[in-house]
Formats: C-alpha cells, structure tokens, sequence
C-alpha cells in the first residue's frame, strides 16, 4: 500500500511539474528570437518566390537566344536570297546586254524555283528546330515548377497576408508561362507574363 500511495505521489509531481512549465511565462528573448526567425523565414520565402519567377524570365531568354542562334545559322533565309539575287544578276545582265535571251530567262526561272524550294526546306528545319527547343523548354519550365511548389509546401506556415498576394501572382505565371510556351506564344515572353 505505501508503495502505491508513493507511485500516486510522485505521478501527481511529474503532471503538475509539466502542466506548470507549460504555462510558466515565456522569456522575453526566446519570444524575440522566435519573432525575428519567423520574420527571416518569411524574407526567405519571398526570395524562393522571386528566385523561381526569374528562373522562368532566364529560361525564356535562353529559348529567345537559342531561336534566334537557329534563325540566323549558316544556310539562313538572308543568304539564300542574297544568293539568289546573285545568281539572278548575272543572267539578268547577260539578257540586258542582249545574249543568250532565251537561256537567260529560262535559267532565271529555274533559279527561281530551285530557290523556292530551299526556302521551304529552310522553313522546315526552322520550324524542326525550334519546335524542339519549345519541346525543352516546356520540360523546364514544369520542372521549375515542381521545385516551385517544394518551396511552397515549405514555407507552407508563412503565408500570410504580405505573402499570399505573392504567392498567387507567382502562381499566375507560371501557370501562363507554361500555357504560353504549350501553344507557341514564346516571343518577348518575360515581358508579357508581368
């Protein structure tokens, strides 16, 4: 029997030792050190948020460069017809001047339509090459977006009313961003997505 009334005893000392630290006043510096924890992680989550909206701009400024790089290779639409004007002077000299009239113009029709032909074979490789790189990008941008959300279920606890308006606008563009990217609309993308 005294062994039970002690085990009550010394339970009934553990509980209100507990419930008394709980309830005991929190030190003015742990409250401060919490305050300006909680104020760094929400400035954190602003830069994570700001972080992924410029990872898009960067991404979409790269499919602008790797486009252009691939509208202005070697073999290019300027040097076809520069070449084709060329070709097209020297036979439409020779008809000025009066010689070989007739080979001329039939030459000049042939240079007209093999031109043709490699403009449209130019077209398609553009248009290959590019629809690869809207390919990539579409690729990137989702996975810029699944490490978006990481961030988000991270900083979960942070939202609040100077976050949330952030929050949903970074929301915004990726989900346009993608959308845009998925139907071809990628030129001077960074400014249309603000």
């Amino acid at each position: 029997m005294k062994s039970l009334v002690l085990s009550a005893m010394i339970c009934a000392a553990v509980v209100g030792t507990s419930v008394a630290s709980t309830n005991a006043p929190r030190p003015v510096e742990k409250v401060k050190k919490e305050h300006v924890s909680e104020q760094k992680s929400v400035a954190a989550f602003k830069q994570a948020i700001a972080f992924h909206q410029h990872n898009v701009d960067v991404l979409f400024n790269q499919f602008q460069m790797a486009s252009e790089h691939v509208r202005g290779s070697r073999g290019n639409h300027a040097e076809l017809e520069r070449d084709r004007a060329f070709f097209i002077k020297v036979y439409q000299d020779d008809i000025n001047r009066g010689v070989r009239v007739e080979s001329g113009k039939r030459a000049i029709a042939e240079i007209e339509a093999q031109y043709a032909k490699k403009h449209e074979e130019r077209d398609a490789y553009e248009a290959a090459k590019i629809a690869k790189l809207r390919e990539q990008l579409q690729t990137e941008l989702k996975r810029e977006q699944r490490q978006f959300k990481k961030a988000k279920r991270k900083y979960a606890g942070f939202v609040n009313d100077e976050t949330r308006p952030l929050l949903q606008q970074a929301e915004r563009y990726f989900a346009n961003a993608i959308a845009r990217a998925s139907r071809g609309e990628v030129a001077h993308m960074t400014m249309a997505l603000r």
